[in-house]
């Protein structure tokens, strides 16, 4: 019985010791290349989504205002406070869409940049 656990615990052992020679390598620059492009684009689909939600909010407020002109009160300013708050979900997706296409831009350049 105890010649299994040695085993097991041996086993477990070599393996470790051989997969941390993979985690010692150095990470390869195509990698950091797509994942600067990968970035790059969702920043833009992030500022296309920005841009789109804004939009979205400011028609929410119009048709707001147009429900509290009707006597609806109620109904326009809940339809007012969600466009305002689409809007501010835009402004801010449209911000972290510039800052991830920077980080694209920098990890690419990184990537592109000759190893001396």
């Amino acid at each position: 019985m105890r010649s299994k656990w040695t085993t097991l615990i041996m086993g477990g052992l070599v393996a470790t010791a051989l997969t941390t020679a993979t985690f010692a390598q150095t990470p390869d620059t195509s990698n950091a290349q797509k994942v600067g492009e990968r970035k790059e684009a969702r920043g833009a689909a992030d500022q296309k989504k920005g841009e789109r939600l804004e939009k979205k909010g400011a028609v929410q407020e119009k048709a707001g205002n147009k429900l509290e002109a009707q006597g609806k009160t109620k109904a326009g300013e809940k339809l007012e406070k969600k466009g305002e708050k689409n809007e501010k979900r835009g402004e801010h997706l449209e911000k972290k869409g510039a800052r991830l296409e920077k980080q694209g831009e920098k990890l690419e350049n990184k990537a592109a940049a000759p190893k001396q």
